[in-house]
This record gives structure tokens, sequence and C-alpha cells, in this order.
């Protein structure tokens, strides 16, 4: 299978396009195959987009179709710059021809102080889709179109690793999950690095993670998943290790530890497994977090971020769109607090 001429586009979040996944098109994933498939229960989920995006500018010509198919349905998203143009949701396993017309400006005519501190410049066109997603290509249509510059886009870039919760599967959208809402907050540019299901620390992540030079700080919401298999102290082995590798692999690039959030595991009349590995994990992560301090490693206790049980869905475990918001909004005031976005 050949792959798609993506040249003259910027692939945001996309580790790389798979074109021998066994389906009828090249596979979007955020984490290369090599690496997935070392990983413990996230092979499947690291195929799924989040916050993946097409962005380009356009140069001549009218309009062009981006071509793609949603293998379990899901969301796609169109914007120009920060403003949302489309959102569609995808039938499963149907392909889709997302046409964007260039030739309607809605922005003509207005004062260009109005588009003052925005994180990207209206002139790019950013195509975002979530889950497991086949790229077809770009009908061009004789258009003729570019990679956005540095200064179309925000100059720091957030690397999210963590769980399901950072990967959004429980707000209406992946768009509303706590590091996108927060991203859009501090004007940074997010890559959401999030496994569901999974997220256990495995030194093959921490080694791919610490390889890329592409983002400018890191958060790590870690344990949720982790307390269901192991204890403290292989807890923070796993954690230990992951921050010696980001640490020296992006020497001064600071890293954000986020405890576990508030969940059932705090409010049990009895104490149980879950609640007491989740106590020890936060006491861990005090250490390791006071450990490597001088390499600009930090700690952001998860209960601040969702004080609220109520910001909980019925599963107890996973924050609702709400809580999302709630988190979104505190952890950003952490994160500019400690000088990190």
């Amino acid at each position: 299978m050949n792959l798609p001429d993506l040249s003259d586009v910027e692939l945001h979040n996309i580790a790389e396009l798979d074109p021998a996944s066994g389906y009828p098109g090249p596979l979007v994933r955020r984490y290369p195959r090599s690496v997935a498939e070392a990983l413990e229960n996230s092979s499947l989920v690291s195929e799924d987009a989040a916050l993946s995006e097409l962005r380009f500018v356009a140069v001549a010509g009218r309009r062009l179709a981006v071509i793609l198919t949603s293998l379990s349905g899901g969301d796609l998203f169109v914007y120009r710059g920060d403003f949302l143009q489309t959102h569609v949701r995808l039938a499963a396993g149907v392909v889709h021809r997302q046409i964007l017309d260039f030739e309607n400006d809605p922005f003509a005519g207005l004062r260009e102080e109005a588009f003052a501190g925005q994180a990207f410049s209206r002139q790019v066109w950013r195509v975002g889709f979530d889950g497991p997603t086949l790229l077809h290509g770009i009908d061009r249509m004789g258009a003729r179109i570019r990679p956005p510059d540095p200064h179309d886009k925000p100059a720091k870039r957030w690397a999210a690793y963590g769980s399901s919760i950072t990967h959004g599967f429980t707000p209406v959208t992946r768009r509303q999950c706590y590091a996108a809402q927060a991203a859009r907050r501090l004007g940074v540019d997010l890559l959401n690095l999030g496994l569901a299901g999974s997220c256990m620390c495995e030194p093959v992540v921490g080694e791919y993670l610490a390889s890329r030079a592409d983002w400018d700080f890191i958060t790590c919401e870690v344990g949720v998943n982790m307390r269901a298999h192991y204890e403290p102290d292989r807890f923070a082995e796993r954690v230990r290790l992951l921050v010696r590798n980001l640490t020296l692999g992006q020497p001064a690039k600071p890293v954000v530890l986020i405890s576990p959030f508030t969940s059932a595991a705090d409010c049990r009349v009895e104490p149980d497994t879950a609640a007491r590995r989740t106590a020890g994990y936060r006491d861990a992560l005090d250490a390791i977090a006071a450990e490597f301090a001088p390499q600009a490693v930090h700690l952001i206790d998860g209960r601040e971020l969702l004080p609220e049980f109520a910001g909980l869905t019925c599963d107890l475990v996973h924050p609702s769109t709400e809580g999302h918001t709630l988190m979104a909004e505190r952890l950003s005031a952490r994160l500019r607090s400690l000088g990190v976005a």
C-alpha cells in the first residue's frame, strides 16, 4: 500500500501512518508501531487518534477535500486558527470526504486587533480527528497549500502522558478533556499521548518519550490503572525510571508529575486495596519529585485539580465533562505558577 502525499501539510500528534496495519488504508498512530507493540495493554489504544490534526495554509485555489475513514465512529473538527468552523460526527467504516472551501472568509472586514493574543494564525486550517482513523489523503482539486510556519502556531508544545482521563474518554468529545482545555487556556500546542486502560510507565515508553525533542514540557498523570497491578514499591520503581529517562533525554525541560485524581478510593468507609495503593502512590510521587527537583521535576496533587467528588461520572473514577473543565482551570493556573507554560 502506498502512503498518500502529505508533504505540504503538517501531521500533528501523528507519529506515523502505518500502511501494514491490515486495514484498507494507512492507519494513524500516535505511537510508532515498534513502541506500541511493546506496551502493556496499549497496542490498540495507541492507534486511537486523540487530538490528531492535519494542518496547512492555503496558498492558491478554491477548495480541497480531506479523505479519511473513522473505523469506530469518531469526531471530526475543522478549525481556522483558534476558531471552530465545523464539527462532524463520522459514521463507522465509511469513507468521508471533508470539503474545505477557501473562498468564504468569515474574517474579512474585521480589525486586526480582534485577533490579538490568539494561539494559531487564522490562516491555518486544522482538521482534527479522534478514534481509530485511516487517512487516505487529500484531493487538492488544483489547490496549493503549505505547512504552517513556526510563527503561525503556539511557541510552546506540551506532551501529556497519562491514562484514559488524559486520553479523553469520558468528556462529550476528546476536545473537552482537561489537557485540551488547559492547553487552550495556556495558548500552547498539545501532544495528547494518553493511553486509556494502560499508562503503566513501561521502560519502553519512557525511552520513547525521552527521545522526542518536539516537546517543551511534559505532564505525567500516573497511577490510576497501575493500582490494579502493582504495589507502591513497584510503582515507584517504574515512575523513577520514567523520570530518570525524561530528565536525561531532555535535560532542563520541565517534567510535571500528577498524582491520582479524586476518586472512590479516597472515600471508602473501609479502605480497600485500591485505596491503600493510591495512598502509597501519592507518597512515592512526593519522594520522587523531591529527589528529582534539581532536574526541573514538579508534582501536582491530583486531588487539588479535582476537589469536587461530584466532578466524577458514576463510575467514580473518570471525571465528567464538567469535572474536566474544573481540572483544566486549576491545572492551567498551576502550570503558570510553576513557570513551565
